[in-house]
């Protein structure tokens, strides 16, 4: 029962380890370009602006609006007889008396004499005056309806549409350089933080090594104490030793759990996805060409976003410029209309702001921006210059310090043999060797630390350069 236990249990280990996914840098940088979350984020927004390019395409064809409604108003509507009364009570007059004159021509072939005329006009006059109406009627309907289609083709806009083009445009350019820049950022960071689980992965090997050799000091010492050649209290300081090395061993076994978790967040997996990164710190120190920084994709954004403000400047001045437009208006459905007008109309539309007391104001901002974002380069171009000889002398300073420290570690690897000998011969004690392990540990723990640096700096330095996929070719 017991065997079948253990069996069971070495089953379950094995397969946890087979079925761990394995990863190298490569591979790790491809994850997270393709799931992490920033990075997502990225290429949406591209999308939003690549849909909205694709809109500004249609800028310039016409635009038609179907307008239907339906309206009350409060009141009748009323036709103003008395305003029109002279003129309607003087026509009439005037007409009765010409119809008058030309029935007695045809008759009499003679014209009706004036003073006839004089007459005919007058009684007509007065009895249409005595007959107007002295109010002003109404139009029952006091609601209608109205539908239609009215068309307007922009003609000259002043350069608005081309400038809006050109602004989406660069809106695509700058969404396409912030994409790259949230990739290069998360490559960056996952390269960070895959050096660092490296680095466990070298101290959990060394710091098993160390374990095992106190261990093997710890029988040793008990050896000694059954034989009475040391007192208690030395083996005591052996097991005091040996829990401590196991203590740092689980530790840094943790810690590598934490890095694994950072990964897998920055890889865009989820947390509970097995993974297993096994890969050491790579000894070999090789110092890489130096290059520029024109390749920087912050730098690439913001050359982009002074495009886009330069285009914001043209659609400014734009503004100032008057706007034709082709109409035409069709109205199809006119029910209970009050007034009978034409059912459609084409005509040419002009609209010219002549007084804008914003105008200047915004001129002078939109030309001050493009001044900011020169500034932005300016300032960013510098930095990265800066960035870019520090880390150039930090690889040769650490490449150096790394060497230093890896012919330090491996002094100590004779100190600590020379003292086992010494102790085996009883010229040494079991707190002599605990401490040229201890001290061996720590000139291991300097070098590694040293390789760490040494290989952030190349990250960075690659990450600086707009190059950071070249830190695989450095790191496994």
């Amino acid at each position: 029962m017991k065997f079948r236990k253990i069996l069971f249990t070495f089953f379950i280990f094995s397969s946890s380890k087979i079925f761990c996914q394995q990863y190298t840098l490569k591979e790790c940088i491809e994850k997270g370009k393709q799931n992490n979350t920033a990075v997502k984020l990225a290429e949406q927004s591209l999308e939003t602006r690549q849909q909205l390019l694709q809109s500004s395409k249609n800028n310039n064809l016409p635009k038609v609006d179907f307008l239907g409604g339906y309206n009350y108003i409060g009141e009748p509507i009323r036709i103003n007889m008395q305003q029109v009364k002279d003129g309607i009570v003087e026509g009439s007059a005037n007409q009765s008396a010409n119809s008058a004159n030309t029935v007695y021509q045809q008759i009499t072939g003679n014209p009706l004499p004036q003073q006839v005329q004089n007459v005919i006009y007058q009684t007509s006059k007065d009895i249409i005056s005595a007959v107007y109406p002295n109010y002003n009627p109404a139009i029952a309907k006091q609601s209608y309806f109205l539908a239609g289609i009215l068309v307007r083709q922009p003609i000259y806009l002043g350069g608005k549409l081309n400038a809006a083009k050109e602004l989406t445009k660069q809106q695509v350019e700058s969404g396409k350089a912030n994409l790259e820049s949230s990739q290069n950022l998360t490559a960056y960071n996952i390269a960070l933080n895959y050096i660092q689980v490296m680095y466990l992965n070298s101290m959990i090997e060394r710091q098993e090594k160390i374990v095992e050799s106190l261990e093997k000091n710890e029988n040793y010492a008990q050896n000694l104490l059954k034989a009475e050649i040391i007192p208690p209290y030395l083996k005591n300081w052996s097991n005091i030793t040996k829990l401590q090395g196991e203590t740092n061993l689980k530790n840094l076994k943790l810690e590598k759990e934490n890095a694994l978790l950072t990964l897998k967040d920055l890889m865009g997996i989820s947390l509970d996805e097995p993974l297993e990164i096994q890969e050491k710190l790579n000894e070999s120190i090789e110092v890489p060409n130096f290059s520029s920084s024109e390749k920087n994709t912050d730098l690439k954004l913001l050359l982009s976003k002074k495009k886009e403000a330069e285009t914001t400047n043209d659609i400014t001045k734009s503004l100032s410029r008057p706007n034709i437009f082709a109409i035409g208006n069709y109205q199809f459905f006119r029910k209970d209309l009050p007034l009978i007008t034409p059912p459609w109309l084409v005509g040419i539309e002009m609209q010219w702001t002549i007084f804008d007391p914003e105008r200047k104001s915004r001129n002078l901002a939109s030309q001050s921006l493009v001044k900011e974002a020169d500034l932005l380069i300016n300032q960013k171009q510098k930095s990265l210059d800066l960035a870019t000889k520090i880390s150039e002398n930090k690889l040769l300073s650490f490449k150096e310090q790394s060497e230093t420290f890896d012919a330090a570690r491996k002094q100590t690897y004779t100190t600590t043999e020379m003292v086992r000998k010494r102790m085996e011969n009883s010229l040494s004690s079991v707190k002599d060797v605990n401490d040229a392990l201890q001290l061996q540990y720590e000139a291991e723990k300097l070098y590694y630390t040293s390789l760490v640096a040494y290989q952030t700096v190349i990250a960075t330095y690659f990450y600086i350069t707009g190059n950071i996929d070249d830190i695989t070719k450095y790191i496994p």
